[in-house]
């Protein structure tokens, strides 16, 4: 099938971009394309104005403060890889999008496009929710920044109304004591979508976890923050925490009650609650392990 034709536009500004996008009755944002330009080839999307960001270098920076990383929304997963600063700081965000289809994908697929999906197996939101991070959504007439967590509506669908470009990915950068953790469960080694996926944060003092954040892809519209199973760990002594200790069967139980998975045709709902199990413990052991090396 070919695709429709449609104006092309480049702005070399976000304000150029956002005027652009206000003007268009049903204009769409081009960051990488992996997932837009596939749905206007197959049909599933028409759209009388394609306005691509490559040129607006603001969008492409990563940047940080004394307190926070800026990714910007049109970072290919590769350059944030291949970032000294998130490897410095934040490497869980370079694994996790490390994930992500193949490397030609990594190389144009961007991070705000793949949470602007609004995909429920999106591989980059757990993490980042997990890390408390926020978004920087901008148009012709605000700008403002809402968490990452209330971001997602439904599955395809994100708070992102008509004129709004997300700019940038806000993290704040983890304290003494924080390890992050992702795992990710598909049905090949690469170019795989997440049948299940599991992101863990925990913060620990005097080898106590004071503070946890379990978030699930791919078993619920939206990922979703399973509060049950990290307030198992609050407040325990991490040495408690072991392969086959019994909180741990507990926090992996919490997370699977927490999740609202589906039959399609990767997986039954059931094994995907048997999976999530499998990788809750996976990635909170991991999580606890990268907590002592900060």
């Amino acid at each position: 099938m070919y695709i429709s034709d449609f104006n092309y536009c480049k702005p070399k500004s976000l304000k150029k971009a956002l005027a652009l996008l206000e003007k268009s009755d049903n204009g769409a944002i081009l960051a990488g394309g992996t997932d837009l330009l596939v749905e206007l080839k197959t049909g599933l999307r028409f759209h009388k104005d394609i306005i691509s960001l490559s040129n607006i270098k603001e969008l492409k920076k990563i940047i940080k403060d004394e307190n926070n990383l800026y990714i910007g929304a049109a970072t290919t997963h590769k350059e944030i890889m291949t970032s000294r600063l998130i490897m410095k700081y934040i490497p869980s965000i370079a694994e996790a999008v490390s994930k992500i289809g193949s490397e030609q994908i990594r190389n144009t697929g961007t991070i705000g496009g793949n949470l602007c999906t609004g995909s429920s197996c999106c591989d980059s939101a757990p993490v980042l929710i997990a890390l408390n991070a926020g978004v920087e959504i901008a148009n012709s007439k605000f700008i403002k920044t809402v968490s990452l967590k209330d971001f997602f509506v439904f599955n395809k669908k994100t708070i992102l109304g008509k004129g709004d470009i997300m700019t940038r990915v806000i993290i704040p950068i983890p304290a003494q004591g924080i390890g992050v953790h992702f795992e990710k469960f598909g049905l090949r080694e690469a170019v795989s979508i997440s049948v299940v996926s599991v992101a863990a944060m925990v913060k620990l003092k005097d080898n106590i976890c004071i503070d946890a954040c379990i978030v699930l892809g791919a078993v619920a519209p939206t990922p979703k923050i399973s509060t049950k199973s990290a307030d198992l760990l609050k407040g325990i002594n991490i040495s408690q925490v072991a392969e086959n200790s019994k909180i741990l069967e507990q926090v992996s139980q919490a997370a699977a009650d927490d999740s609202m998975p589906i039959d399609d045709i990767r997986a039954g709902a059931n094994y995907r609650r048997e999976i999530l199990k499998v990788l809750t413990k996976r990635a909170v052991l991991k999580a606890v392990e990268n907590s002592n090396r900060n």
